[in-house]
């Protein structure tokens, strides 16, 4: 019996939404090397979907319109998975690179300075009652920035991201000035180290 193998068409219905799953996991890297490639990359890639689309239903390729429609379905409905997944992996990458500084940084947080850089990772020291340590990420526009935050009451978990409106914070408000920064949000990468971003 002879097997029918996929048409063009049919491969670029499959192209487009595995490759839409793979661009999304690698979002948080690219937008940590440059945030302003981000909506770039993806409204090129949605205009490329729409020209697929738009080339398989003018050749009436009617099957593999439809593979593409639902393939696209399944991978809006797995956006928000495949993105999480890809910032989680991206900031354990980025925390392993420095882990035994930032412990050593931890470890020695009371005889340190309130700043200052081991190597090429650089600290500031919050001394409150609780002490909390931001090691700053080299990425960032204008007047925001990110950093591994250590917290080990993990009270910076409650900032979210923006409330309903920009402006209206999620953290409490005890922890929106830490650093001279408004904290919006973080994730936690492992035990009390959170990846922050603040604004």
């Amino acid at each position: 019996m002879k097997t029918r193998k996929p048409t063009v068409g049919e491969w670029l219905a499959i192209v487009w939404p595995f490759g839409s799953l793979v661009l999304l996991a690698f979002i948080p890297a690219i937008g940590d090397w440059n945030v302003f490639f981000v909506p770039l990359i993806l409204w090129s890639w949605l205009l490329a979907g729409l020209c697929v689309l738009a080339a398989l239903l003018i050749t009436r390729s009617w099957r593999a319109a439809g593979l593409l429609a639902i393939l696209a379905f399944l991978t809006a409905f797995l956006t928000p998975f495949v993105s999480s997944l890809g910032a989680g992996v991206w900031n354990r990458a980025q925390f392993k690179r420095s882990e035994k500084v930032y412990a050593d940084v931890v470890a020695h947080a009371a005889r340190l300075p309130s700043e200052g850089s081991i190597g090429t990772v650089s600290y500031r020291i919050e001394r409150r009652p609780i002490t909390r340590i931001a090691f700053p990420l080299p990425v960032g526009v204008a007047d925001n920035w990110s950093a591994v935050v250590y917290d080990p009451s993990d009270a910076v978990a409650t900032a979210r991201g923006w409330g309903e409106r920009p402006g209206d914070y999620t953290a409490r408000s005890d922890l929106r000035g830490l650093w001279g920064g408004e904290l919006v949000a973080c994730t936690r990468i492992t035990g009390h180290y959170f990846r922050c971003d603040f604004t």
